[in-house]
């Protein structure tokens, strides 16, 4: 655990203006103008160029990191505008005793959202391969008193397994990718198959999954849905819409296995059983 990680919530709270700030910025409308207007507000903050915030963010206690990762800072001033649909029917889905996978969780966005929603006897299985983000996620879960139901696994998922170089992505850890050459700096990582792992982890069900792994979902939901019983086959899947990086027809996949497709948003594909 980084040094960051060891100080007290609070510590890196932003100051009274800014703090006003942010909370405008968190509370326009979902509109095209109120986007806009929470831009400038999230500018007129980071002006100040604090690298880590402490705040509220949608009813959790967070530690957010400003400058190596795009989903936490925009999750931060503007998390209305965070995957509203996708998160909005995890909210209506899952509910005490469900069980979310969250495949490529980054610092933990989905993981966070799902996690008061399983309750005491639900579980959150963030599998995440680069350690830095995997801490954060972790710290924030048991900021929230969430660690017990938050499982932290820091591997890859592909559709072989063994030890494979993570290319990282230095302006945005969220773009760390196991297929994608977007740096020289990369670091060896775990790799298992999906099913591997939920069997790992003793998972009788999955009632939603999220996957994002940068352009690398055909290889792992393809042969998880080849090997995989019918009864671990998630009731709600949402993936990164990625089809020019897939290498496999994972759509053709998803609907021969049962699903249907639901919505295709900005960032992802939403299927269902």
């Amino acid at each position: 655990m980084t040094n960051d990680l060891e100080k007290a919530f609070g510590t890196y709270a932003l100051n009274k203006h800014h703090s006003q700030l942010l909370h405008w910025a968190q509370s326009v409308p979902l509109s095209w103008l109120g986007r806009r207007a929470a831009l400038i507000l999230r500018k007129a903050v980071l002006r100040r160029r604090q690298p880590i915030i402490d705040a509220t963010v949608d009813g959790l206690k967070l530690r957010l990191y400003m400058q190596d990762n795009v989903s936490e800072r925009k999750f931060l001033f503007m998390p209305q505008f965070f995957d509203p649909y996708e998160r909005g029917l995890l909210k209506r889905s899952l509910t005490e005793g469900s069980i979310f996978v969250d495949v490529g969780a980054n610092a933990g966005i989905y993981s966070l959202t799902a996690a008061p929603l399983v309750g005491e006897t639900g579980r959150v299985l963030a599998i995440e391969p680069n350690p830095v983000v995997l801490e954060r996620l972790k710290f924030n879960a048991a900021l929230n008193g969430m660690d017990k139901r938050v499982i932290g696994a820091q591997y890859g998922v592909s559709d072989t397994e063994g030890s494979f170089d993570l290319t990282l992505d230095d302006s945005n850890l969220g773009g760390s990718s196991l297929v994608a050459e977007r740096s020289s700096r990369k670091i060896n990582v775990a790799c298992f198959k999906l099913l591997s792992l939920i069997q790992k982890h003793q998972l009788q069900k999955i009632d939603a999954l999220k996957i994002d792994i940068e352009g690398a979902e055909d290889k792992a939901l393809v042969p998880f849905l080849a090997e995989a019983p019918r009864s671990l086959y998630p009731k709600i899947l949402i993936l990164e819409n990625s089809p020019q990086d897939w290498k496999q027809d994972l759509p053709a996949a998803l609907a021969k296995a049962g699903y249907s497709h639901q919505k295709t948003t900005r960032m992802n594909q939403v299927w269902t059983l």
